[in-house]
């Protein structure tokens, strides 16, 4: 079920995930839980189908640390030019996210079917990774450093991007190895591709 509303696309597969969520329609032996509701809820946002009435209410019904993060998840998830601002703020301006909330609103942001939305923040994240790395904890450093490179921008100007930040940005070691492993991830991607 999770994997079902993980990939959910067509028109016909959101309605089940709607529908399963509401209770109109059911899969026997399949338990609709506090967590399956959220991977539900996530997704329908993610597509644009749930917006911040949906997602409130799905809160109020799970108003626990748990509820907080999957709603954070959800909210940073949708497709919107807004929601990403937003999550983007929130994380890269900001400061004042508990660590486990962070990471959510990073789950969120990146979405796989987000690409172009998710293209205008290649540039942002080279300007501000290192500022990030320098001012910030280790763990959220690296939460960011890793969570928010732009690693589903699969193209040979990610890498150079990559590699110009590397050689003009000097990081320090601990930086330059979570970026290069990154970027190594966006190359293996390109020979995938070159091989499918």
């Amino acid at each position: 079920a999770r994997a079902f509303a993980a990939a959910a696309r067509t028109p016909e597969q959101l309605d089940l995930l709607d529908a399963l969520l509401d209770g109109s329609q059911t899969i026997e032996g399949l338990a609709v839980d506090t967590e399956l509701r959220w991977a539900f809820v996530q997704r329908l946002a993610a597509v644009g189908r749930f917006d911040e009435t949906e997602i409130a209410g799905e809160y109020e019904r799970d108003r626990t640390a748990a509820g907080e993060r999957h709603a954070a998840t959800a909210r940073a998830g949708r497709p919107t030019a807004e929601a990403k601002a937003e999550a983007w703020a929130s994380v890269v301006e900001s400061d004042k996210l508990p660590n486990a909330v962070q990471e959510a609103v990073i789950g969120g942001f990146v979405q796989t079917d987000q690409r172009e939305l998710l293209a205008a923040y290649t540039d942002k994240y080279f300007e501000v990774v290192k500022g990030v790395w320098d001012s910030r904890s280790h763990e959220i450093a690296q939460q960011i450093a890793v969570g928010l490179y732009p690693a589903l921008q699969i193209s040979e100007e990610t890498l150079r991007k990559t590699d110009e930040w590397l050689s003009a940005a000097q990081p320090n070691a601990a930086l330059r190895r979570l970026v290069s492993e990154s970027r190594a991830g966006v190359e293996r991607a390109l020979r995938a591709q070159e091989a499918d």
